[in-house]
């Protein structure tokens, strides 16, 4: 190749180099959030940890008691251990047993402070039967006021706040739950949102055991 070549491609390609630079920068305006279209949800990663904890008398950060116990357990303990995730509640033996109130099942707190324009929250409960057996031995459930007062089937929760959970359990008619030592165990879905914010991935799933038979049950 002759010099007069050499010297005609590096200028070719100092253009092309130099046309590129000059190109205004492309942004992609994407989002990895699949939970919800709301702006105010951009995020990759997020967890009802983040606006909301679950406690049990265990775990309670005020070294609250009075929670509930597991039915029949000897000496008496409290149905509901862990926290948050991790919360799991066994609330012992309920053979043939009309429309049993249980209060103080777990208690629920607005973290504080809440994140940036996530106050207030707003905990809703959701039911769903055993899987296995498809029984459903939860009849209510409720929020209220530490003393009892205000239940409804949802909480409004400023930084800070603290509710307790409250179930009602029935294991009636007999054709249902025979009494035959079956645990039921159905699902608590505890959902939390807040203005601008309506998805469902901000939940807590909460295991709830129940024994159909003699004895307090696994």
């Amino acid at each position: 190749m002759t010099s007069t070549g050499i010297r005609l491609l590096a200028a070719a390609a100092w253009l092309a180099a130099a046309v590129t630079l000059a190109l205004p920068a492309m942004r992609s305006d994407a989002r990895m959030n699949t939970r919800s279209a709301n702006r105010a949800n951009a995020v990759t990663a997020d967890s009802p940890a983040n606006y909301l904890r679950l406690y049990s008398q265990g775990t309670d950060p005020a070294a609250l008691t009075g929670y509930a116990t597991k039915r029949g357990s000897s000496p008496l303990v409290p149905a509901a251990t862990g926290a948050s995730d991790t919360l799991a509640v066994a609330l012992g033996g309920f053979k043939n047993q009309n429309t049993t109130s249980v209060t103080r099942v777990l208690t629920l707190q607005a973290l504080n402070p809440l994140p940036a324009g996530a106050s207030p929250l707003t905990v809703t409960v959701a039911l769903a039967p055993d899987a296995v057996t498809g029984r459903q031995p939860l009849s209510g459930a409720s929020f209220s006021a530490l003393d009892g007062s205000g239940a409804g089937p949802t909480a409004t929760l400023t930084a800070g706040a603290k509710r307790q959970l409250n179930l009602t359990v029935r294991t009636q008619p007999n054709n249902l739950f025979p009494g035959n030592n079956v645990l039921h165990t159905p699902k608590v879905t505890l959902q939390v949102t807040y203005p601008g914010y309506t998805g469902t991935f901000l939940s807590y799933l909460v295991p709830v055991g129940v024994w159909d038979g003699n004895g307090d049950g696994p």
